[in-house]
């Protein structure tokens, strides 16, 4: 037996064997925000600035032009791994230098203090 819904459209009839779909978390879409439009320019500017590109192919042009090597690619490449290999005994000798702070710090805080 069928029984007539809305519109005159059929339903089926109550203890059938349809499946009744309940909304699930899965069935529903997720929703993202929506994206923000970056300007292209804008993004390689700031990306250039945060690495400091233009300063360093500033510093290896005036080298290159200084310097006028026979092969200038071998030259650059040279130029980049010593600003590379710099850059790493910086950042060690930061580490060094925070390890001398901490060995320092450690060696007066664990001292016993006598005013005399």
């Amino acid at each position: 037996m069928e029984r007539r819904g809305l519109a005159g459209s059929k339903t089926p009839e109550a203890g059938s064997s349809a499946a009744v779909v309940k909304p699930t978390e899965t069935t529903h879409e997720i929703l993202e925000q929506p994206m923000v439009y970056e300007d292209p320019f804008e993004v390689s500017v700031k990306y250039m600035e945060k690495h400091n590109i233009l300063q360093i192919f500033q510093k290896i042009t005036e080298k290159l032009v200084y310097e006028k090597p026979d092969d200038p690619l071998q030259f650059m490449l040279l130029q980049v791994q010593s600003m590379m290999n710099a850059r790493q005994a910086e950042m060690e000798g930061t580490l060094e230098e925070n390890k001398d702070a901490e060995v320092f710090l450690e060696e007066v805080l664990c001292t016993p203090f006598s005013p005399y």
